[in-house]
């Protein structure tokens, strides 16, 4: 028979976020709401409560945590404010692409370091003239020895201001439209990487939008 009922385990990891939203995020919310501001320590917080990353795999530090787990965290989070909600839960959106990849060297150097620091990672597929239609990406990426170089913008990056690692989107080959299409672990430190202004939002303003 299929059921329906939550785990001993997953009602405590409910429970938890569920606290953390009521004593960390509700009481803040409006302020950075107002301000158009994402409050840097409690997203810190989210991490070392460790109701962020919560989809690294465990052979790479973390918990391991399905969707259903993600599911209910987010959820709780997000009753107290959507917009710090979208920010937390944006580092395992970011990660996704890494997390189906084949690439273990990459896993090896990026998974570790995330669930054991204090860093953000963001998924930057939006560009200034395309939203939801991928096939039609323009930044490039061209082969150069053993690397790629990216050309290209993004825009309405989550965390993009903030982030420290952003999952980018390119097109390896336009014609091809989305079987050209490839994703790169991108570090913002890098030489050629800019930031664009804060996107100015009408909700889920202490959510951070680049662009």
């Amino acid at each position: 028979m299929l059921g329906f009922q939550l785990t001993p385990e997953q009602i405590e990891i409910q429970k938890s976020a569920r606290e953390f939203a009521l004593k960390e995020i509700l009481p803040v919310a409006w302020h950075y709401d107002a301000v158009d501001d994402t409050p840097m320590p409690v997203l810190r917080k989210a991490w070392e409560k460790g109701i962020m990353n919560c989809d690294i795999p465990r052979q790479y530090g973390g918990k391991g945590y399905g969707l259903l787990e993600n599911v209910l965290i987010t959820e709780e989070l997000a009753a107290a404010c959507a917009g710090l909600a979208t920010s937390i839960f944006d580092n395992s959106l970011g990660m996704e692409p890494l997390r189906l990849s084949t690439n273990d060297a990459l896993k090896q150097k990026y998974f570790p370091l995330i669930a054991n620091n204090f860093k953000l990672i963001s998924f930057a597929t939006s560009e200034p003239t395309l939203g939801s239609d991928v096939a039609g990406i323009r930044c490039l990426a061209r082969r150069d020895g053993d690397d790629y170089i990216l050309n290209g913008t993004k825009y309405w990056v989550t965390n993009g201001g903030i982030a420290d690692y952003l999952s980018v989107f390119a097109t390896a080959d336009p014609e091809a439209k989305h079987d050209g299409i490839c994703a790169f672990v991108v570090e913002k430190s890098w030489e050629g990487v800019s930031v664009g202004r804060r996107i100015p939002k009408l909700g889920q303003r202490g959510s951070n939008t680049v662009g």
